[in-house]
Formats: structure tokens, sequence, C-alpha cells
């Protein structure tokens, strides 16, 4: 059985009875119990609690993969914090997305155990967890299979990325 739930963030979505997309993906990130995937075109400062978060996973033994958009280019900040998180652990593996062709991976989407996703417009920042006006949806089930199969095959045509 599957079932989804609107989510969104900004001042004009919220407050009319749709959860919020930043506490979803905590409550996804801190639930993982064997796996947890990260798709991200953006990731800034103000997702330290998120690198927290995985950093904490990685340190319960959860297999941690995060899939970005060329993060070299991703704030100082963040590159130091993933090169800390991968000195660290040896449960987590980073692929850096850079297509020859010009084409960027703007995907946003946080999934656990292949059971629980979060698929949505929202950037890994304060602008897309607070500020914007996103929409994102809150997938579980078999549904979410598929997207974990998509990703990894993603995964597999990409090279691993070592922060400096």
């Amino acid at each position: 059985m599957s079932s989804y739930q609107l989510l969104v963030t900004g001042r004009y979505f919220t407050g009319h009875g749709f959860r919020a997309v930043q506490p979803v993906v905590d409550e996804i990130i801190s639930s993982a119990q064997d796996e947890l995937t990260i798709v991200a075109y953006l990731i800034t400062e103000s997702a330290a609690d998120l690198l927290l978060q995985t950093e904490q996973a990685a340190a319960r033994g959860i297999r941690v993969t995060f899939i970005l958009n060329k993060p070299w280019n991703l704030p100082e900040f963040v590159r130091k914090k993933l090169a800390e998180l991968k000195a660290c652990s040896r449960h987590l593996e980073i692929y850096a997305f850079d297509d020859a062709d010009g084409g960027e991976l703007h995907a946003k989407v946080v999934i656990a155990d292949r059971k629980r996703a979060v698929i949505g417009s929202a950037n890994l920042s304060w602008g897309g967890m607070v500020a914007n006006h996103e929409v994102g949806v809150l997938v579980e089930g078999e549904p979410v299979w598929a997207l974990a199969d998509v990703i990894d095959r993603l995964a597999s045509n990409l090279q691993v990325w070592n922060p400096q």
C-alpha cells in the first residue's frame, strides 16, 4: 500500500492543513534504519542541522549516499562539512553530477530505507526550507522503491566525489 501527503513552505502555503517540508525531511533522516539517500541541487550553511543529522545517521551505521550537482560549487562551509563527514564515516558516499552536455541535476529528493521519500522543489537551504514558496510530496510505500531504483541508476553513472 502506498500513500502521499502534500508538503509546503512559505507563508502563503503554510497554515492550511499541510505539513512543512523541513520537519518531514528531519523526520525521514532521523527515522532511517538501513539507508538514506539525499539528492540535491544546492545545500547551504543553513542546512547545517541536516548535515548534523546525516552525520548522526552514518554514526548509527546507516548507509548514507549523497548525489549532488557539481558539489565543488557548493559553499565552502558545506564542502568542509562533507569532507569531515566523509573522513569520519565508512558509511557515507558522495557522488558528483556533472553533465558534459551542460545539464544540471536539479532534483531534490530524500529517501529513507526505500520506504519513505520527500520529493519536491525545495533546495536544502533556508530559502527552500522556510522562506520560499515550495511544494513537495511525502511518498510512502511501493513507489519509493521505483524512485530509489531510478536514483541508483543515476548513481551508477556518476563518479564518487572525495571532498578535500
